[in-house]
């Protein structure tokens, strides 16, 4: 009997040991399946945001990189605003005559390199062997005009690029520098043409890239423009425009609003946010142009003074990432 009972004790302490030792691993095993899965980067989180728009982030765009700072367009100029923390960088793409796409804003190279010509006119080589301009225009630096795919390398994982002046023109090309450098989830498209038109270009492409629809002043049928666009690809996000306080436009952007989706505008000049721009900054304060902006549904705000928006949104307590 007293051996029966000693078993009987042995065998509930080897189970009860048993247990503790599961229930201890459980945690470790836990805490390994929590640490195989990766972390998501900046350009993923940023993202994240413009997927699910709250009202304690305002996503920070920075038009033609951070111009003041270095050359527009620049490599230097989209370094310093990944160093900023800067979400979003809008840059302009031109086609080269044999078919690179290089970030350039006009037409020519005139105004912002040492050389003259359109770019359409102009070779890759010849088009790298210019220099950039200062952003006075006067003086020339060492910065040369990047390409699609060098600005992509650089800004990987970092920040989101919208991608200007490609629009209804040269998306099939800058899709594929997007898919060759594995950055199709950091390109932001945007264009005023019609879904309709956008369809018989480009056809099931619209549903493998971002795209930020145009909505202006100047937009026909601007309620049929946006249901269709709506109903077709159900952007995340649209760039509004509008050059009235009160008007379809900021009715419409309210209504975005309460949609969850993202509403880029641009504070760069008057009639683009009916008087609310940088300029106005500097003469009546920050809360009278980008906090009306804010107040008034903005979530993506566009700016050519990158590094005083910073300052402003983390002040007024909405860049919670």
């Amino acid at each position: 009997m007293k051996n029966y009972k000693l078993y009987i004790t042995l065998a509930l302490t080897l189970a009860l040991g048993a247990c503790n030792v599961k229930q201890s691993q459980a945690p470790l095993q836990e805490a390994k399946v929590a640490s195989s899965i990766p972390s998501k980067n900046r350009a993923e989180k940023i993202l994240d945001k413009i997927k699910n728009p709250t009202k304690d982030y305002v996503l920070a765009v920075a038009h033609r990189g951070d111009w003041r700072y270095a050359p527009e367009n620049s490599l230097l100029s989209i370094q310093r605003c990944i160093d900023l923390g800067i979400d979003i960088v809008e840059l302009d793409f031109r086609l080269t005559k044999d078919g690179h796409l290089v970030a350039m804003h006009d037409y020519t190279v005139d105004r912002t390199t040492t050389g003259k010509g359109k770019v359409s006119d102009m070779t890759l080589a010849e088009v790298k062997a210019l220099r950039l301009k200062s952003n006075c225009g006067i003086r020339y630096s060492r910065q040369q005009v990047p390409t699609l795919e060098e600005v992509m390398e650089l800004c990987k994982g970092k920040i989101m690029v919208n991608l200007d002046k490609t629009e209804g023109e040269t998306v099939q090309e800058a899709f594929d520098i997007l898919k060759k450098t594995g950055t199709v989830n950091q390109g932001i498209f945007k264009g005023d043409d019609s879904i309709e038109f956008m369809r018989e270009k480009y056809g099931a492409l619209m549903d493998s890239i971002i795209y930020f629809p145009k909505v202006w002043p100047r937009t026909k049928d601007k309620t049929a423009f946006i249901a269709n666009y709506n109903r077709e690809i159900a952007p995340i996000g649209y760039e509004m425009i509008f050059d009235e306080e009160d008007c379809f436009i900021t009715d419409e952007i309210k209504r975005m609003n309460q949609q969850g989706i993202t509403v880029q505008t641009c504070a760069l000049w008057d009639d683009l946010v009916a008087g609310h721009n940088d300029e106005r900054v500097l003469i009546d304060g920050p809360d009278a142009a980008w906090g009306w902006l804010i107040d008034n549904g903005t979530n993506a705000l566009m700016t050519d003074r990158p590094e005083e928006l910073i300052k402003y949104l983390e002040e007024r307590g909405v860049r919670n990432l």
